[in-house]
This record gives structure tokens, C-alpha cells and sequence, in this order.
């Protein structure tokens, strides 16, 4: 009897994994650094940039990745530096403000792609703590607990990419960033379905997703009253969703709906964290929003190639 599970194309994982060594010092920025450099300061007022947006990167995935210290990258980019014939180093002050810009850049853009085949798409959400601190520590001394920062990642069940993300403070819940996030990708990317666990039950959704022309598949609650929805016309969709649910059962709905892809969501964070650590380095929202942003460029790159 034949295995219905797929084969891992092992040659193809073996380019990749060389690739991501590959990423840590790209020795060929060293070609293009004066092009570079000349065309980020052509027309830049105040002081011009001594170092290229790629180096910057290139340092930045070295602290994402390996959790180091600012002053560690700095002695790390001396090093890189003289290995390519440069006889300078950017201080941890410059690093500092040039990942924070850089960080800004990559949250707020998200990549656009035309004339590609239907994605099903997942909404998922996690924390991350704002230290290293372990629960321990907190119950020895008496500490107040730090919080956490929210992030919600929308995810290509198929690839693995991150087609969009959020970061926000845990006051705010998950379900105020699925309506603005469908938005988004929708415009970007040619989303076919979106696939939500339970917190995205709500009416407002499912007509988002009819006006967009998404197929939901969004888990119904199990308390859910089809009969309120059929009397307000604005809930047509989660409607006729809630007698297919009733209808069909929870394994049956979940058959039909392959709503099993869900868990590809589970599997990027436990990816984007083995990465990255659980927790971020960052102080302040528009920091730590810059590096989830750089840290989200960065996943993505590990795991397309």
C-alpha cells in the first residue's frame, strides 16, 4: 500500500540550507558598495550614509539570528569588513539607528506579487516576551510581570511565507487585526481562502471575505445559533456557514473546508521562534515593530531560499 504522504525533494532542501549559510556574509556586496552608497546618498540632505542598506542587513540578520549584543555585531561587521578590503566598521550607536530604520522599512512594505495561483491563506496569532527573563526570576524576586507583544502572522498553508503581519501590545486582541490584515494581503496577494480557528467567528468577516471573493474557513463556535443569523440580513454569509457546520458536523465541515491546513500556522511560529528566540530585544512599540519587521524579512528568507 502506497504512502499518501509527499516526498521531500531532498536536493532542493540541500540548496536551501547552503543558501542560508550563504546569507550570513554576502561577500559580493563588496562589488556594489560604491553603486550602492551612491545612490542612497544622491540627494540625501544632512550627512551622507557610510554604509549600504546591505551591510546594515547583513548585521542584522547576524543579531536576529544569533541573539547578540550591539557591541558584539559591531566587532562582528570590523571583521566581515576587513575580510572584503574595507578598513572601517560602523559603532553599535549607528547599528542601533540604522536597524530601527531599516526594521520601519520592511514592516510597512509587504511584498506584491501578480498572476500567481490561489493561495489559502492562515490567520493565526502569538506572543512574544519583551525580555529574556525567565517565569523563575519573576517568582523568586517578586517581580512584576512584563507583558507581552502581540503578533499575528497571515500565512501561505502551501510555502510556509509570510504574507502579512501585525505586532501590537497584548491589550489588543487578535480579532481587531483579521479584518485589516484580509485587507492588505488582499491587495498584494491572490488570496482563494482564508482559513481562521474560533476567534474569527464573526459576521463582519465572513461578508468581508463574499465582497472580497475569499472561501471562508473559519471554525463556527459550537453554541451557534444559525436561526439569529438568518433574521439580519448583513449575516447571510456566516449564515448559510453555521447550517453547513450544523449540517455536516465539526469533522465533516472540517473535511470539506480542509481546514486541517490550519496547522501550517502553528508550525510557522514554532519556526519564526526557533529562529529568533521568544522574546524581543527591542524597547518601545516602534522599535520592537521594526524588529518584528526585520525579523519577518528574515523568516521569510530562510524559508523560501
Amino acid at each position: 500500500m502506497k504512502s499518501g504522504r509527499k516526498k521531500r525533494d531532498w536536493k532542493s532542501y540541500e540548496k536551501k540550507l547552503v543558501k542560508r549559510g550563504e546569507m550570513l556574509i554576502p561577500v559580493e556586496m563588496a562589488e556594489k558598495w560604491k553603486e550602492e552608497l551612491g545612490s542612497m546618498n544622491a540627494g540625501k540632505e544632512g550627512a551622507p550614509y557610510d554604509y549600504p542598506d546591505r551591510l546594515i542587513e547583513c548585521l542584522s540578520f547576524w543579531k536576529c539570528l544569533c541573539k547578540l549584543p550591539y557591541r558584539t555585531v559591531e566587532g562582528l561587521g570590523g571583521q566581515i569588513l576587513l575580510v572584503i578590503g574595507i578598513d572601517s566598521k560602523p559603532d553599535h550607536t549607528t547599528l542601533c539607528r540604522r536597524f530601527t530604520k531599516l526594521g520601519k522599512k520592511l514592516y510597512n512594505e509587504k511584498r506584491k506579487v501578480k498572476g500567481e495561483e490561489s493561495i489559502c491563506a492562515i490567520f493565526d496569532g502569538s506572543g512574544l516576551k519583551v525580555c529574556n527573563r525567565g517565569e523563575w526570576m519573576r517568582y523568586k524576586h517578586k517581580g512584576k510581570r512584563k507583558g507581552f507583544v502581540r503578533i499575528c502572522f497571515m500565512i501561505d498553508a502551501k510555502s510556509g511565507e509570510l504574507l502579512d503581519f501585525s505586532a501590537t501590545t497584548e491589550n489588543v486582541a487578535e480579532q481587531k487585526k483579521i479584518r485589516p490584515m484580509i485587507k492588505r494581503a488582499a491587495k498584494n496577494r491572490n488570496i482563494g481562502k482564508l482559513a481562521v480557528d474560533g476567534i474569527g467567528d464573526d459576521w463582519r468577516n465572513f461578508e468581508l471575505l463574499e465582497e472580497l471573493d475569499i472561501k471562508p474557513a473559519i471554525k463556527i463556535r459550537e453554541n451557534a445559533n444559525p436561526a439569529l443569523s438568518e433574521e439580519d440580513p448583513r449575516k447571510r454569509s456566516r449564515w448559510k456557514e453555521a447550517k453547513k457546520f450544523k449540517k455536516w458536523g465539526y469533522r465533516g465541515w472540517a473535511r470539506r473546508r480542509k481546514y486541517g491546513q490550519r496547522w501550517q500556522g502553528e508550525t510557522a511560529f514554532s519556526c519564526f521562534k526557533g529562529y529568533f528566540g521568544e522574546f524581543v530585544f527591542s524597547r518601545g512599540m516602534s522599535r520592537i515593530k521594526a524588529e518584528i519587521g526585520m525579523k519577518a524579512h528574515f523568516y521569510n528568507r530562510l524559508r523560501l531560499g
